[in-house]
């Protein structure tokens, strides 16, 4: 049986419904998993927007981009070694925050904020386990084949093929977007079979996700930009100190409202092309 067909406009608009019908819960696990990791980090990390920038070419005596680049790789790898614990609390509570509030969208039996952080929680390893499956798929897909090729020495043939196998990873991770929800709203827990869960899910429909995910992301990003830019503009009026904290307090509500419509949209898609559960169609008729 041929897979449903993405309706993108059908699925934005579930996503908005989606959040309107659980804006309280969305929001008490938004800020505290996504909204209070991100401030701590910017304000105990503030050098991952204070110095982590890239210099321009020709700055500092003439110093060519190459050299650059790779000074700012090894400022940033400083800045992850010395702060390793923040980063690290942050991404578990992100894992945790992630599943939970998709579990909280399923159709099957509502469940409470408990019982969505309790499922959260417990599909963690899954989650860990299909992601590592995944990547390492996906680096051997590119990487193999890529350092094969660069080992024949045509520097052209390298290129291109590093352009070819870039958009074949990309078609991958496409392909691996609805593992998260398969895991936290289906229940499938095993990280072996998720992956190709995700794969049926989304077959005929790759384009569709890819598109509606970039205008997102796009969308979004100038949104963002627009809001940090402008208010970063006002709170530099107010001196160093309070600039840094209310730059931290916007980046930290910037990226929780990205991550929950992300999360949102990407269950609105799993929601479409699964299908609706059998528990969420008995009680569409009580």
């Amino acid at each position: 049986m041929a897979n449903r067909k993405l309706d993108m406009g059908k699925a934005w608009t579930q996503a908005t419904g989606l959040i309107g019908a659980n804006r309280e819960t969305i929001s008490a696990l938004a800020g505290l998993f996504f909204f209070l990791p991100a401030l701590a980090s910017a304000l105990l990390v503030p050098e991952m927007t204070s110095t982590a920038t890239i210099p321009p070419p020709g700055a500092g005596g003439g110093q060519d981009p190459q050299a650059a680049l790779k000074a700012l790789g090894d400022q940033m790898g400083a800045i992850y070694a010395d702060n390793w614990p923040v980063f690290l609390a942050v991404t578990i509570a992100s894992f945790i925050g992630s599943m939970s509030l998709l579990a909280l969208l399923s159709d099957r039996g509502n469940p409470t904020v408990r019982e969505a952080l309790t499922s959260g929680i417990a599909s963690i390893p899954s989650y860990l386990g299909a992601q590592i499956l995944s990547g390492l798929g996906v680096a051997l897909i590119i990487g193999l084949p890529l350092g094969l090729i660069a080992a024949a020495g045509l520097p052209i043939v390298t290129v291109l093929a590093g352009i070819m196998l870039v958009v074949i990873g990309f078609y991958v991770i496409i392909k691996f977007a609805l593992i998260a929800p398969v895991i936290a709203i289906d229940g499938v827990r095993n990280p072996i079979t998720t992956p190709g869960r995700s794969w049926q899910l989304t077959r005929g429909n790759s384009g569709r996700i890819a598109a509606f995910l970039l205008l997102l992301f796009v969308t979004i990003g100038i949104i963002a930009a627009l809001v940090t830019g402008i208010l970063g503009l006002v709170l530099a009026a107010f001196g160093s100190q309070v600039a840094s904290i209310g730059n931290g307090l916007v980046s930290a509500a910037v990226n929780s409202g990205f991550s929950v419509v992300f999360l949102v949209v990407i269950a609105a898609v799993h929601r479409q092309l699964a299908g609706q559960s059998p528990e969420g169609l008995a009680a569409t008729f009580e």
